[in-house]
C-alpha cells in the first residue's frame, strides 16, 4: 500500500511539473498577450509608418480579455459571436486560466456564460483537474455545484482526487465520489475498454474508422501511446495503422509515448520499426522530448531497431530468393511437363502408325491367302473337267 501511494505521489508530481511546463508556454504565447490596438485598451492609433499593425485572431483577442479580468470587453466579444470555450494551442479555456489565476469572479462569469465545466485540454485536464492540483477548494467547490464530473481522467490516468494534496480537497473530492456512487477504477479503465472493443472491430473489419481530436490532431495511436494502453497499440499496429501518423504539431506516437515516460509504447513502435528520428514542427525528435529517465531506453531501442532492420532485410533477401528457387523450379517442371507432353505425343502417333501398317500388312496377307486358296481350288477342278 506504501508503494501505491508513492507511486501515485510520484505520478502527480510529474503531472504538476508538466503542468507548469505547459503555463510556463501558455505565458509566453500570443494568446496570453492582450493585443495593443483592440478599442479601450488606452493607446493612440499607430501610424502607417510606425510599422504594419499585428492582427490577433478573434480567439486570441477573448483568451487575452478573460485573463486580464476585462468582463466588459468579454461580454462584448460573447455578444459578437466569440466562442466561450476557445482553447489556445495547448487546449487551455478561458476557464482552464481563470482557476488557474485563482479568478473565481471570471470562473463564475464564464459558467454563467455557458463555459463548459468538463472541457479538456490537450492533456486531459478539466478546470477540476487544474483546481485540485492549485489547492483551490471554493472554485472546487464552485464546479462542482454547477456540474463537474469527478470522474473524468487525464492522460496521467488521474483523476481530480488523485492531484488533490489539500486534506479538504481530497475529503471534498472523494466525498462527491462516494455521493455520486461513481467506481473511479472503472473510470480509468473506460476509455482503454472503448478503444480496445473499438481496435478490434477495425481489425476484424480490415478497415480502420478513427476520428482524430479537433483542437490536437491526435489519433488513437497518439492516445494508445500516451497513455500506456499497451494491448491497444499493439492491436491498431496489426491493423496497418501508420505508425509516424502525426498531430497537429507534428507530434508521432513515439512523440507521446517518449515525452510521457511510457517505456512498454516506446518499445512497441520501436520494435515496430517506427521512425525514431522524426522531427515534429520545432524540430524536435522523441529524444528532445522524452522524459529524462526514458532517454537511454530510447537510445537501446535505436540499435536494436537498427538490428531489427537489418534481420527484416536478410528475412526478405532469403524469402525473395526461395520464392525465385520456387518460380524457376516450377518453371523447369512446366517445361519437363510440355518437352514430355510432346514426345508422348510423338511417341502415340508412332504407334499409332505402326498398329496401322501392321493392320494394312495383315490384311494384305490374308488377301494372298485368299487368292492362292482360290488357285488351288481352280488346279483341283480342272483335271476332273
Amino acid at each position: 500500500m506504501a508503494e501505491l501511494e508513492h507511486l501515485g505521489g510520484k505520478r502527480a508530481e510529474s503531472a504538476r511539473a508538466r503542468r507548469a511546463e505547459q503555463l510556463r508556454r501558455w505565458r509566453g504565447s500570443l494568446t496570453e498577450q492582450e493585443p495593443t490596438d483592440r478599442p479601450g485598451a488606452g493607446r493612440p492609433p499607430q501610424s502607417r509608418r510606425a510599422g504594419p499593425r499585428v492582427r490577433f485572431e478573434d480567439g486570441a483577442v477573448f483568451l487575452a480579455a478573460c485573463s486580464s479580468g476585462d468582463t466588459d470587453e468579454v461580454r462584448r466579444l460573447l455578444a459578437r459571436g466569440a466562442d466561450v470555450d476557445t482553447a489556445n494551442v495547448d487546449g487551455l479555456t478561458a476557464l482552464h486560466q481563470a482557476c488557474i489565476d485563482e479568478n473565481l469572479d471570471m470562473v463564475k462569469f464564464l459558467v454563467e456564460n455557458r463555459a463548459n465545466v468538463n472541457r479538456q485540454d490537450n492533456e486531459g485536464w478539466t478546470p477540476l483537474h487544474a483546481a485540485a492540483s492549485c489547492g483551490y477548494l471554493n472554485i472546487a467547490e464552485y464546479f462542482i455545484n454547477h456540474g463537474a464530473s469527478v470522474s473524468v481522467v487525464n492522460s496521467e490516468g488521474e483523476v481530480p482526487s488523485d492531484l488533490a494534496e489539500e486534506p479538504a480537497m481530497k475529503d471534498l473530492l472523494l466525498e462527491q465520489v462516494k455521493k455520486q456512487g461513481v467506481d473511479l477504477e472503472q473510470s480509468r479503465e473506460e476509455e482503454e475498454q472503448r478503444m480496445l472493443q473499438d481496435a478490434r472491430q477495425w481489425l476484424n473489419s480490415g478497415k480502420t474508422e478513427d476520428v482524430r481530436q479537433a483542437c490536437s490532431g491526435a489519433t488513437a495511436l497518439h492516445v494508445a501511446a500516451a497513455k500506456g494502453y499497451s494491448e491497444v497499440l499493439r492491436l491498431l499496429i496489426q491493423a496497418g495503422y501508420e505508425l509516424n501518423v502525426r498531430d497537429h504539431d507534428g507530434w508521432t506516437p513515439l512523440h507521446a509515448a517518449a515525452h510521457w515516460g511510457v517505456k512498454e509504447a516506446c518499445s512497441i513502435l520501436a520494435e515496430a520499426l517506427c521512425d525514431m528520428d522524426v522531427r515534429n514542427k520545432l524540430g524536435q525528435t522523441p529524444f528532445d522530448v522524452a522524459d529524462e529517465g526514458l532517454v537511454e531506453h530510447l537510445e537501446m531501442l535505436q540499435k536494436k531497431q537498427s538490428v531489427l532492420r537489418s534481420e527484416r532485410e536478410t528475412r526478405n533477401k532469403l524469402i525473395e530468393s526461395d520464392l525465385n528457387s520456387k518460380l524457376r523450379s516450377r518453371l523447369f517442371k512446366d517445361k519437363e511437363k510440355v518437352l514430355y507432353g510432346e514426345e508422348t505425343r510423338k511417341s502415340q502417333e508412332m504407334e499409332d502408325e505402326e498398329k496401322e501398317s501392321s493392320s494394312s500388312s495383315s490384311e494384305d496377307e490374308g488377301e494372298d491367302e485368299a487368292s492362292e486358296s482360290e488357285t488351288e481350288k481352280e488346279a483341283v477342278l480342272q483335271p476332273l473337267q
